[in-house]
């Protein structure tokens, strides 16, 4: 006999951390608002959101959208192509298969 496991907890899980989180920000006496108003959390938030952004610019860009736009969106491309032809050949089939009887 096959269990299977129930593989829909990750959301309730996510959820119950960040309550657990936030009850110990709490109970620790740290504020959210006051630390993300923070300039020293403004300063490094800056600094994250333009390192991604030069990052993703200069050396990620190129590379996703060569893959995007010679490999991945062609095979999708004949994917779908081919699974319409597949429909297309089918119901042909099928009403050729009807006609006959």
């Amino acid at each position: 006999m096959i269990i299977l496991k129930n593989r829909n907890r990750g959301l309730i899980k996510m959820l119950v951390i960040i309550f657990i989180a936030l009850l110990l920000l709490a109970y620790f006496g740290l504020n959210l608002r006051s630390i993300v108003a923070s300039q020293t959390f403004q300063d490094n938030w800056n600094f994250l959101t333009n390192l991604i952004s030069n990052i993703w610019d200069n050396y990620l860009k190129g590379a996703v959208n060569f893959i995007w736009n010679y490999i991945l969106a062609p095979l999708i491309s004949n994917t779908a192509k081919h699974v319409d032809e597949q429909k297309v050949a089918s119901s042909t089939a099928a009403v050729l298969n009807y006609i006959k009887l």
